[in-house]
């Protein structure tokens, strides 16, 4: 008899976890770790390492150490954002610099291997109207958290670099 009992309290159990559990738990969330956010620190940038979160209606980007929740987007609140592949944030660094070997051709010397450069990153910036955030991404995780960002925000990634 005690068999019966306890068989019946397991399946109770499963029956009520699978019932009430769904409730209680946020399913439409993304969170992706191995990104870095650029925070200014006086003259220098500081680079943190930051784990984004797209929750229901907003971004989060946190600290992975600690859990400090850095910025916070609400998806409606989001005005534009940019992908590039390149060594800095804005791809145009090497243009400018090109641009400018028309005046002085010995910048052409450095404009060359700048835009050749090995160490290029992949970078995405979030802007809204009083607010902006630079992540650098893994080379991994930037083929998800691209189509992750515009899926739940509705904003196509603008930008130049390797196959967004």
């Amino acid at each position: 008899m005690n068999y019966k009992n306890f068989l019946a309290a397991i399946l109770l159990c499963a029956l009520v976890s699978n019932t009430f559990l769904p409730v209680f738990a946020q399913t439409n969330i993304d969170v992706f770790d191995k990104v870095e956010l650029l925070v200014p620190s006086g003259d220098n940038i500081d680079e943190k390492s930051v784990r984004v979160r797209f929750l229901e209606n907003q971004l989060q980007i946190e600290a992975v150490a600690g859990g400090k929740i850095y910025k916070t987007f609400k998806y409606s609140e989001i005005k534009d954002a940019e992908y590039s592949y390149s060594k800095n944030p804005r791809w145009k660094t090497g243009l400018g610099l090109g641009a400018a070997s028309i005046l002085f051709p010995p910048l052409l010397f450095i404009a060359i291997p700048l835009g050749f450069s090995k160490h290029r990153r992949h970078w995405l910036t979030i802007k809204t109207d009083g607010d902006y955030a630079v992540l650098k991404l893994s080379k991994k995780n930037r083929k998800l958290i691209l189509p992750a960002f515009e899926s739940k925000t509705g904003i196509t990634v603008s930008g130049a670099g390797e196959n967004k």
